[in-house]
């Protein structure tokens, strides 16, 4: 833009008569001092971004010793004129005054001096200055450029608008600019910005240039108390004050769609939200109503918080209706037909939520969707009985509830959680009577630490064997073996795998007379944290790390935190592994190699 701004002034490179000519009109006067504040708008907008070539900067240069020598003819004409080109250029220029369309200033020449491009105005409260020389347009000695940094680095700002660079302008109000240019569709808005010293709080407005409503952008934190995280997270909320509503549009103001995506409607005196189509509109049923917290109490606390998880009331007529219910960080979602009483899955179209959550294994899990076949098809049920168990992904702890004789296990997902979105289905087996994975090695290694924080001594009523014992079977199968580096979910499972077995130590270290063994205090019975989970553990990450050499560098290959303080004496874990080695069933032993190893290190001689 720098490069076509002095183009433009370049063409004013001509003789006295010829320059009378191009100056012959307001339009003309309105065209040069165009030209110059592009100059001079751009050059502030990028001196800090891009090196201007000694070319251009020579041509810059030059372009100046144009428009001062054509300045005489520019005062002649504009007293001329009575300064009707500058009021004609201020309405364009100006915000302000391109909203009223007109404007009537008595504008004055700063001095006498016929090469200085000075001229000043009143225009009622405000002094309006511009510099017909460097392009310079002041609003009561206040340059128009762009936004201060306490706006541009502000929460709310930031947000919305990114790193988007605002060319404003003083608007009518203290403390408040308004952008120079409009904004979306051949211009239809404008933004004004307000921002309180007193408070540090930022107003943001969007005015629309055609009808004159003014949107005003409301900080997401107002909702997140109010609303489901889905509506808070993901849109930016703009109050209408005419029509009492609030919009829920894209976040981004790039967004091709920012203005026209209304994805929802908040309607403040009826005091809910609805979706904006025209034909089947849905409507978000209240957190706080009786309907949501029975279904969520009852089912939906099994996979996710009460902020991830929400419910669309869809009416088809006026007797019947669905409810559409989401689970937006799962990425699942629900049908339910109060005709049917039945809660029918979105991804298991044929299967509906089981009105019996037990199932006679992993007893004490507080977590998990049990998802039974529908009855129409009882018949291929017959063939092969077969139910689904959703679990999603997070940090397992357990404890002991004194009226109960196993331990709960609940599944942390707070926010400092990662893999949130995660979650895994396991098939109920009931020829086997077994959990089977859907998904290799990582749904089998987290299908085996459930087993493994659920143990008890006595067998599951399902399986016939404990958790711990089928934890070892499935530790011990291919599907938990890999042949190349494990993922950082993969790693987090096998983490929380070790951590099941008790802390080690010699007491004191330095010497090996005394054994100190500290005992997990979350429920688990002693007898069931066995000291293979960490042995078993470090050696399938060890496995899958021998041919990391031929697999993408972007794969993490970093042991686990675990596996490198010394809360762990390992040699002393070989010890007593080997010690308890009698007291386990045969499926709950470490592999035969991992047994050898252990030996050669008891019986080395030194």
């Amino acid at each position: 833009m720098v490069t076509v701004g002095v183009s433009c002034i370049l063409t004013f490179l001509t003789d006295q008569q010829r320059i009378n000519l191009l100056l012959s009109s307001n339009e003309h006067i309105v065209s040069l001092i165009k030209a110059v504040t592009t100059v001079h708008d751009n050059i502030i907008l990028t001196k800090h971004r891009v090196n201007v070539s000694t070319f251009v900067r020579n041509m810059m240069r030059f372009s100046e010793y144009v428009i001062v020598m054509i300045q005489p003819t520019v005062a002649k004409f504009l007293q001329k004129t009575f300064y009707q080109g500058l009021n004609e250029f201020t309405v364009i220029y100006w915000a302000v005054t391109k909203r009223k369309g007109s404007m009537n200033g008595l504008w004055t020449k700063r001095t006498e001096n016929p090469y200085d491009g000075w001229y000043d105005c009143q225009y009622e409260s405000r002094v309006i200055s511009i510099d017909c020389i460097s392009g310079t347009f002041l609003i009561d000695n206040m340059t128009i450029g762009f936004l201060p940094d306490k706006i541009i680095f502000h929460e709310t700002f930031v947000r919305v608008f990114d790193d988007h660079i605002f060319e404003v302008q003083v608007a009518d109000s203290s403390n408040t600019y308004i952008t120079k240019h409009s904004y979306h569709d051949n211009g239809l808005v404008q933004y004004e910005f307000y921002f309180n010293n007193r408070i540090n709080q930022l107003i943001i407005k969007e005015q629309y240039i055609h009808t004159n409503d003014i949107l005003q952008l409301i900080p997401h934190s107002f909702f997140k108390n109010e609303l489901p995280d889905m509506f808070v997270s993901n849109y930016s909320h703009w109050w209408n004050s005419k029509n009492q509503t609030i919009e829920f549009r894209p976040i981004h103001f790039k967004d091709i769609n920012f203005l026209n995506n209304k994805s929802y409607i908040m309607f403040i005196n009826r005091r809910y939200v609805t979706t904006t189509e025209q034909f089947n509109p849905q409507i978000l049923i209240n957190q706080s109503s009786v309907f949501f917290q029975s279904l969520f109490n009852r089912y939906f606390s099994r996979l996710d918080d009460k902020p991830y998880i929400y419910m669309m009331l869809n009416n088809i007529d006026q007797t019947n209706f669905i409810v559409h219910i989401h689970l937006s960080r799962l990425g699942i979602a629900f049908q339910y037909d109060p005709r049917t009483n039945i809660i029918i899955s979105r991804e298991y179209s044929y299967m509906c939520i089981d009105e019996h959550q037990l199932f006679g294994s992993l007893t004490g899990l507080m977590s998990g969707l049990l998802l039974s076949p529908l009855s129409v098809n009882k018949r291929k049920m017959e063939c092969y009985p077969y139910r689904k168990l959703i679990v999603p992904f997070g940090e397992l702890h357990s404890e002991k509830t004194s009226n109960i004789d196993y331990q709960t296990v609940i599944i942390h997902r707070s926010s400092s959680v990662s893999f949130l979105h995660q979650y895994f289905v396991f098939i109920l087996n009931d020829r086997l009577k077994i959990l089977q994975s859907t998904d290799s090695p990582t749904g089998w290694l987290y299908l085996a630490l459930l087993h493994a924080m659920t143990s008890h001594t006595l067998p599951d009523q399902y399986t016939g064997m404990t958790g711990m014992e089928r934890a070892f079977q499935l530790l011990n199968s291919a599907g938990c073996w890999s042949d190349q580096p494990f993922d950082s979910l993969s790693l987090n499972m096998l983490s929380q795998i070790a951590a099941i077995s008790p802390k080690v130590d010699y007491y004191p270290e330095h010497l090996t007379y005394m054994e100190k063994i500290d005992w997990n205090k979350n429920g688990i019975p002693y007898s069931m944290q066995h000291f293979g989970y960490y042995l078993l553990a470090k050696r399938l990450i060890e496995t899958s790390q021998q041919l990391e050499f031929m697999y993408s560098p972007s794969i993490s290959t970093k042991m686990p935190e675990i596996f490198e303080n010394k809360l762990y004496n390992e040699s002393l874990l070989k010890k007593l592994y080997w010690n308890y080695r009698d007291s386990y069933n045969p499926i709950a032993r470490l592999p035969k190699e991992i047994e050898e190893n252990i030996l050669c290190s008891l019986y080395v001689t030194p």
